[in-house]
């Protein structure tokens, strides 16, 4: 549940309801402030919260329940998610052009991770995609270099003059890693730990929150209302593929996902054709199609150097940094066409 209040509300006020609110052992109560809106955020039994009337009890704008859907701030009707959220100098959203994320999954080699950088650079990346902390499927594959390397991933990001995405696994490693990344990645293992999500909240670095392999839109939107709930609005919803019946592909993508998303939230979304394939063949394919369907931009695994990496890996769907370029200009025609079709739907459905 949300209560939304004034916007000068005194404090006295804010913390009487606070006091009224918090009296029983199965609520949590927590003051939120988003875009110069006010709320108090209850957690628990909504059974068990008081009565409070818009009008009547001071101080309260509206209540907002929440109990059948999951989340109310991250959903279109509450006009408090952004359409748009900047990485570096770059924004991503509707209208702001293709944006693409592009790089080696997990830091390997500092000198090929910069040259690979330097090379999507040219191919018309945004940013840089590169881990230290890594979800394997196993716990025998590398699992990124860790805290150890937060010195590295800032030369890169100077050496490269890219902003740098980068996963956070640990909610204890949010702050540090914050400090040297542009944008804190979810990877989709995680995307149900809520220890981490709240920190990314309260860190308030914008976050690529991945879409788990099982999960629901509905569970993927109520995973961002984590975020949110803790004042982190600047979040960029990433699908990358779910579980299908065929273990010939790694994942069955889900480019379907970013249309019936947009149906309920403004937040950008991007989508991942490398990890929803696992083949390097099958990336600009999934690309394009993503791009038809209306994705803000891409986050593609790309490794000069793919030979060299560490196996078992990701080195199976590394795209070539030097085909970037064709591809993100076939995609960018690709977003406009579809931007233009919907256009005319729309159109014709208003006549």
């Amino acid at each position: 549940m949300l209560i939304e209040l004034e916007r000068e509300i005194p404090k006295a006020v804010t913390d009487s309801l606070l006091g009224r609110l918090a009296f029983h052992p199965g609520i949590t109560v927590w003051p939120l402030s988003l875009h110069g809106r006010k709320f108090l955020v209850v957690s628990g039994d909504e059974s068990l919260v008081p009565p409070l009337v818009p009008g009547v009890d001071r101080g309260i704008v509206a209540v907002h329940h929440t109990a059948a859907s999951g989340y109310f701030l991250v959903a279109r009707e509450s006009s408090i998610a952004p359409a748009q959220v900047a990485i570096g100098d770059t924004e991503i959203g509707q209208g702001r052009g293709l944006w693409c994320a592009a790089g080696p999954c997990a830091l390997e080699s500092v000198d090929d991770t910069v040259q690979t950088g330097l090379r999507l650079r040219v191919g018309g990346a945004n940013a840089l995609r590169v881990s230290l902390f890594k979800t394997r499927s196993s716990p025998y594959y590398f699992q990124g270099k860790g805290r150890a390397a937060l010195a590295d991933l800032a030369y890169i990001r100077e050496a490269t003059g890219l902003p740098v995405v980068t996963e956070v696994t640990d909610p204890r490693d949010v702050a540090a890693v914050a400090e040297v990344a542009s944008c804190l990645h979810v990877d989709a293992r995680n995307m149900s730990n809520h220890a981490l999500l709240g920190e990314l909240g309260i860190a308030g670095q914008p976050v690529l929150l991945m879409r788990g392999p099982c999960a629901s839109i509905a569970e993927w939107l109520r995973a961002a209302e984590y975020i949110v709930t803790r004042g982190n609005t600047r979040i960029v919803l990433c699908a990358r593929g779910v579980v299908g019946l065929d273990e010939s592909a790694a994942y069955a993508p889900d480019v379907c996902a970013i249309q019936v998303i947009r149906k309920h939230t403004d937040l950008p979304v991007v989508y991942d054709p490398s990890h929803s394939t696992g083949h390097s063949a099958a990336v600009a394919p999934a690309a394009l199609a993503a791009c038809a369907f209306g994705a803000d931009g891409l986050l593609i695994e790309s490794c000069l150097h793919a030979d060299r990496m560490y196996r078992p890996g990701d080195a199976a769907h590394m795209y070539p940094p030097g085909k970037l370029g064709a591809l993100l200009a076939a995609c960018a025609t690709v977003s406009e066409l579809g931007m233009r079709l919907t256009a005319n739907d729309r159109a014709d459905a208003a006549a």
